[in-house]
C-alpha cells in the first residue's frame, strides 16, 4: 500500500506488535510494499475469520491504524473510495436519479455509463447496476475537485434530494461527513505535544 514505508510500523499500529515477518508470509519478500501487502492480507483474513470471538471490521481496523501512523492523506482517500463504492451499491438501480441530482447528465451519457456492463441482450443485470453507478460517481467526484469534504458533502445533498432518500435509513454517510470534518482537529490533538494549560482540573 502506497504511503506506508514500513511494514513493521504498520503491523504494530494494527496490533500485531513485535511479530516477525514470517507471521504474515511464508516466502521471503523482496520489497517493502510486498511486506506491507502481506500484513494487510493478514488483517483481511483475521477480519473474515468466523471463528474469532471478537469480530473485527476491516475498514475500521485499517483506518484506525493509518490514523495512528499519521497517514491522514491516505485515510481520506480511502474514506472517499469507501463512500463512493458503498453509495453505488446502495443506490444501484436508482443511480440515474442520483446522477440527475448531482450533475447535468444527458440520457446519452447515462447510457454510455451502462454500455460496458450490458449483457449480450443489451441489458444491465440488476445485481451489476452498481457498476455504472460507481463509474459515474468516480467521474463526478473528479469533476468536483480535490476536496474530499466537498465530494462527500455534495453527495449527501444529492442523496437527500432523491425521492425516498436512502439517507433516511442509511446513516453511515452522515457519520462519515462528521468524521472527515473532524479529522484535522483529531490529528492536531493526537500529534501535538500536550500543553498543561489545556487541561481543566
Amino acid at each position: 500500500m502506497e504511503n506506508i514505508s514500513s511494514w513493521r510500523s504498520f503491523a504494530d499500529a494494527l496490533g500485531y506488535v513485535n511479530l516477525p515477518l514470517t507471521f504474515f508470509c511464508r516466502a521471503e519478500l523482496d520489497s517493502e510494499p510486498e511486506r506491507v501487502a502481506s500484513v494487510l492480507e493478514k488483517l483481511k483474513e483475521d477480519c473474515n475469520n468466523t471463528e474469532n470471538k471478537e469480530r473485527k471490521s476491516f475498514q475500521k481496523e485499517l483506518v484506525m491504524a493509518l490514523l495512528k501512523m499519521d497517514c491522514q492523506g491516505l485515510v481520506v482517500r480511502l474514506i472517499q473510495d469507501f463512500v463512493l463504492l458503498t453509495t453505488a451499491v446502495e443506490v444501484a438501480q436508482r443511480w440515474r436519479e442520483l446522477a440527475e441530482k448531482l450533475a447535468k447528465v444527458s440520457k446519452q451519457q447515462m447510457d454510455a455509463y451502462e454500455s460496458p456492463h450490458r449483457d449480450r441482450n443489451g441489458v444491465v443485470d440488476s445485481e451489476a447496476m452498481w457498476k455504472p453507478a460507481y463509474d459515474f460517481l468516480l467521474t463526478w467526484s473528479h469533476q468536483i475537485g480535490d476536496s474530499y469534504r466537498d465530494v462527500i458533502q455534495e453527495l449527501h445533498l444529492g442523496l437527500d434530494k432523491m425521492k425516498n432518500p436512502i439517507t433516511k435509513r442509511w446513516k453511515h454517510l452522515t457519520g462519515t461527513l462528521i468524521l472527515v470534518n473532524s479529522l484535522d482537529v483529531l490529528r492536531a490533538a493526537a500529534f501535538s505535544p500536550a500543553d498543561q494549560d489545556d487541561f481543566v482540573i
